[in-house]
C-alpha cells in the first residue's frame, strides 16, 4: 500500500511574513542604537582652563593657543580654543582613552580633572568626570650645551638631535636638531625635562625623529640621556652613532626594510 505524500501548499504573497533575525533593540540603528555595538556611547562636554606660568614678556597670549585631546584609538581629535581667561569647553567628547596635545613648547605643571591627577600621555575620560580639566603649563626655557665624542670630521652632514623622553613635555613627539660643523653645539629655548641626545648622519634625521620619542628602547645604549635643569645651563657629552648601527635600530623599529 502506497503511503500518501502531502503536497506542498501554494504560497500566497499575502501570507508570507519575513521575520527579522535581529532584535528590535539592535535593529534600530538610527539615533540611539547601533547594529554593531548596541547603544552608541553618549558624548559629553568637558569644561576646563589653561593657565600659562613663567611667561616671558613676548609670549603669545593664552587665547591664541589650542587645547586638543588625541584619541589613543582611531577617531577624531577634540579641540577647543581658550578665551582670554584661559577657559574652554571641549565639545562632544566620547568616552575613551586620550592623550593631551598642546602645540607649543612648555612643561606641564598640573594636569587634573577635579582632584584626580592625569597622565598627559594616556588617560581615560567618561561622563562621570564632570571636570573641570585643569592644565597649568610653564613656559620657562633653558640652554643645553652638547660636546660630541668620536666626531667624524671626514664625513658629510651630521646632526645633533634632542628627543623628548618626558610625558610632561608638551611637544612629546617633536625633536630639535642642530647641524654640526664642529664637535659642539648649543640648544636654546629648551623646556626643562628629560631628553635623549642622538648624534647621527643627517640622512637618518627624519627616521630617528619619528622613532626616538615613541620607542624608549630605540638606540638605548647609544643615546645620551640628559635632564635639562630649570636654572643655569645644562651640559652633556654625546658620541656619534655610526650609520650601520642606526640602520639596524631602524629595521628593528620597523622604520626601514
Amino acid at each position: 500500500m502506497a503511503i500518501p505524500i502531502p503536497l506542498p501548499l501554494p504560497l500566497s504573497a499575502s501570507k508570507i511574513r519575513v521575520v527579522s533575525v535581529f532584535s528590535p533593540r539592535i535593529q534600530k540603528i538610527r539615533g540611539a542604537y547601533s547594529m554593531v555595538t548596541g547603544r552608541t556611547p553618549p558624548t559629553f562636554d568637558l569644561p576646563g582652563y589653561l593657565e600659562l606660568v613663567d611667561r616671558p614678556a613676548e609670549a603669545t597670549s593664552v587665547e591664541a593657543m589650542m587645547v586638543s585631546l588625541h584619541p589613543l584609538v582611531l577617531d577624531y581629535d577634540v579641540e577647543a580654543r581658550p578665551d582670554r581667561d584661559g577657559k574652554f569647553v571641549l565639545k562632544n567628547v566620547k568616552p575613551g582613552r586620550y592623550s593631551l596635545t598642546l602645540p607649543f613648547p612648555g612643561r606641564i605643571r598640573t594636569f587634573a580633572i577635579g582632584s584626580k591627577e592625569l597622565a598627559p600621555d594616556g588617560f581615560r575620560l567618561d561622563s562621570s568626570g564632570a571636570g573641570p580639566l585643569q592644565i597649568v603649563v610653564s613656559l620657562k626655557t633653558s640652554i643645553v650645551s652638547v660636546k660630541v665624542r668620536e666626531f667624524p670630521s671626514q664625513r658629510g652632514d651630521i646632526v645633533a638631535m634632542l628627543a623628548p623622553a618626558d610625558p610632561y613635555l608638551t611637544l612629546r613627539e617633536s625633536c630639535s636638531f642642530n647641524t654640526l660643523a664642529e664637535p659642539r653645539t648649543t640648544f636654546r629655548w629648551v623646556p626643562p625635562g628629560k631628553y635623549r641626545i642622538f648624534i647621527v648622519d643627517s640622512q637618518f634625521q627624519s627616521d630617528v625623529a619619528a622613532c626616538a620619542p615613541r620607542f624608549a628602547d630605540f638606540l638605548k645604549d647609544q643615546a645620551t640621556p640628559v635632564e635639562v635643569r630649570e636654572e643655569g645651563e645644562t651640559e652633556a657629552t654625546a658620541r656619534y652613532v655610526d650609520g650601520e648601527t642606526v640602520k639596524l635600530a631602524l629595521r628593528q623599529a620597523g622604520s626601514i626594510h
